[in-house]
């Protein structure tokens, strides 16, 4: 999800280039990928380039009661803006007030990549509870299999502990 932008950086602050995106990109630490597909639209600000992006992904997670792996479909609206590291007429590092360490920024290739803030506003819009359906069964607790393909007869073979005097009370006398 890169995008050469030191054309538009050479430009005047307003100029606009419209992008389309569609590609994977890995998700952090996780195992799993994300598919991205959508619209950008780059505008050049006074000090960088504004991204409003729409887009759609399907990012592939693990349920939380199966631990079955399914797809959770997503929308996303990113708006942010991402400063050049160098000034690219002098080559000299760029010094920009009250910019700090959690902004997005261009690098030194002129080179904005979108990979970063995709993940962080996948994670901000995923599901906390990620279930693979909505009336997921989940694991027995006993023997551990999954609910939603199998019936087990851990529960029925078992007794109720919480009841078992109460039951000797009610067994016949010899």
């Amino acid at each position: 999800m890169d995008f050469k932008v030191a054309t538009l950086l050479k430009a005047s602050s307003g100029n606009k280039k419209l992008e389309s995106v569609s590609g994977t990109i890995k998700m952090g630490r996780s195992e799993f990928k994300c598919d991205v597909d959508g619209s950008v639209l780059l505008t050049k600000t006074d000090v960088g380039v504004w991204v409003s992006a729409c887009l759609s992904a399907k990012i592939g997670r693990q349920c939380g009661n199966c631990l079955d792996q399914y797809i959770e479909p997503l929308g996303l609206a990113i708006e942010e803006e991402y400063f050049p590291l160098f000034n690219l007429v002098t080559g000299e590092r760029n010094e920009l007030e009250g910019i700090g360490e959690d902004n997005f920024y261009i690098g030194e290739d002129n080179v904005l990549d979108l990979s970063d803030a995709v993940c962080q506003y996948t994670s901000l819009h995923a599901s906390i509870n990620s279930k693979c359906k909505e009336h997921c069964k989940g694991l027995c607790i006993d023997c551990g299999i999954n609910l939603n393909e199998e019936k087990c007869n851990c529960r029925n073979n078992k007794k109720n502990t919480k009841l078992a005097a109460l039951l000797e009370s009610f067994r016949p006398t010899e």
